[in-house]
């Protein structure tokens, strides 16, 4: 997933003095100049941007439980919108290899892995990264769920 989405869930979650000492904490660097606060966070932004898009851990274990729920929601809000974009495409793929294969009684679902195919072999680099994003927010929405459920007990 880019590093972009999880920059904008963090954001939104955290303040920036909060967001900024966590950066510090996970070992982020940027140049910094004393007298200007927005310059500061514009280049952290950029760093931390970066350090997402590397795939590189990110600890936000001692967030609290509302900060927690509020990044689930986000998550779970931008999987489902991404689920909206990747499922017409399947379900297009499946139509029109069903019509194609003139065995009405056979079931579409059988034609899944030629959809697959078919977008692989046409943009398969979107396609991989669609996969790969889905499966990005679903770790992180795992992961913060699993962190909620151990602080309720």
């Amino acid at each position: 997933m880019k590093g972009i989405n999880h920059y904008r869930v963090l954001a939104n979650a955290y303040g920036r003095k909060e967001l900024l000492e966590m950066g510090k904490n996970n070992g982020l660097s940027w140049q910094e100049d004393n007298g200007r606060e927005g310059v500061n966070w514009m280049r952290f932004s950029r760093a931390l941007v970066k350090h997402l898009d590397e795939g590189k851990h990110f600890d936000t274990d001692s967030t609290d439980t509302e900060s927690l729920q509020s990044m689930l929601d986000q998550y779970t809000q931008l999987r489902d919108m991404h689920k909206q974009t990747m499922i017409p495409h399947v379900r297009a793929g499946l139509s029109k290899l069903h019509s194609e294969g003139g065995v009405t009684s056979k079931d579409p679902m059988e034609y899944l892995p030629k959809v697959y195919e078919h977008l692989d072999a046409n943009g398969g680099h979107v396609w991989a990264e669609k996969v790969r994003t889905l499966s990005s927010l679903n770790s992180q929405i795992k992961g913060i769920t699993e962190k909620l459920s151990t602080r309720q007990v």
